[in-house]
């Protein structure tokens, strides 16, 4: 099953213990970079941002808030409205009659996205700088223009 593993600790010299711990540890950031992402909380206390028009009570609201919720779910144009987008969009779209809830809403949404587009960024501009940035021809040093330059620098002082 992990034959790479195995040509891997046949062919080097490699203290096996070591190597479990390495893995062992990396298993618990990702378990803990999991619980991060998806904590375990009541998922049915989000039931009202899923759908907002069968249910009308959590217990996260406050009593303004589940107020909104109940004359949102009584709004026929919508709940029309609701069936032709993504949850966000439909959030967003609400936020002028309903801020509050619109608020609380996206506040719930918004962060695993946004999290993953920072980390991906994140990789990509680690990724440029990396094999990109320090590419030979990036070096003003190495290119024919140094001279170039030079002479322009003489021109500013």
């Amino acid at each position: 099953m992990f034959s790479e593993l195995h040509d891997f600790l046949e062919e080097g010299d490699v203290n096996v213990n070591s190597l479990k711990a390495s893995i062992n540890v990396h298993l618990q950031s990702l378990l803990e970079k999991f619980h991060q992402y998806f904590p375990t909380e009541n998922v049915e206390n989000y039931d009202w941002i899923r759908q907002p028009f069968t249910s009308c009570s959590s217990n996260d609201l406050s009593s303004e808030l589940e107020d909104a919720l109940l004359e949102l779910s009584s709004d026929r144009t919508i709940q029309t409205s609701f069936a032709l987008k993504t949850l966000d969009e439909f959030w967003l779209s609400v936020a002028q009659e309903y801020p509050g809830l619109s608020k609380a809403a996206m506040d719930i949404l918004t962060p695993f996205g946004s999290t993953y587009l920072c980390e991906k960024t994140f990789s990509s501009l680690t990724y440029i700088k990396n094999n990109v940035g320090s590419a030979p021809w990036r070096r003003i040093s190495e290119s024919p223009y140094a001279a170039f330059l030079q002479e322009l620098t003489c021109y500013v002082h």
